[in-house]
């Protein structure tokens, strides 16, 4: 008879309490890679950055979208910008209609450099980057790379730096029942000047 081999190591199942305490620490730094996952994916939800962070000298308004509403497609040479927008289904407002921004950058470029004042979600398609976030006053950094959902706390300055080509998905959405957030955003100079061109929107 065929022997069974025995299972190596490192192929046995994990432990579900530590399968579980990783998806919540995921949570609770602003990375969560499952589509579905425990009520400790609310976590991030409860988190929010500093509102007096538009008080700041180094914090200013944005120059306003050259093009505010319908669906549009931007390229440069740190790669597309996209947004789509999508009918309102009846009985919702017709002036703020669904829609989803789709960027792709090449790797070695940056975006963001600034502030919202709602909760930032990106999914991220397949690529690599790193991200670093303003929290408490000091920066922090985190790689995500494709499949990871990545969800910035609202008044949190944030910075990705591209480390691959990658492809994301960009939308805004309240914390308190994380239904769409209309898009406003601050610059925050000591991220965005590492961004470049302090006139650009995208």
């Amino acid at each position: 008879r065929a022997r069974r081999r025995a299972m190596p190591a490192s192929s046995t199942r994990p432990d579900l309490r530590v399968v579980l305490a990783c998806l919540c620490l995921g949570a609770l730094v602003g990375r969560w890679s499952a589509p579905s996952g425990p009520a400790c994916e609310d976590a991030v939800f409860h988190r929010f950055g500093d509102p007096k962070v538009y008080d700041r000298v180094d914090v200013h308004p944005s120059p306003p979208s050259p093009s505010p509403r319908g669906s549009f497609s931007f390229s440069d040479a740190r790669g597309t910008y996209e947004r789509r927008e999508f009918e309102a289904m009846e009985g919702e407002d017709p002036d703020d209609p669904p829609y989803v921004n789709i960027v792709r950058t090449f790797p070695g470029h940056l975006r963001s450099g600034d502030v919202h004042p709602c909760h930032q979600v990106n999914v991220l398609a397949f690529g690599r980057a790193r991200v670093t976030t303003v929290e408490d006053g000091r920066e922090r950094t985190r790689i995500v790379a494709g499949g990871d959902r990545v969800v910035i706390p609202a008044h949190t300055p944030h910075l990705y730096e591209f480390l691959e080509d990658t492809v994301m998905t960009e939308s805004w959405v309240h914390a308190r029942d994380r239904t769409r957030c209309a898009f406003e955003a601050w610059f925050h100079a000591p991220l965005r000047d590492r961004v470049g061109d302090p006139k650009k929107t995208f």
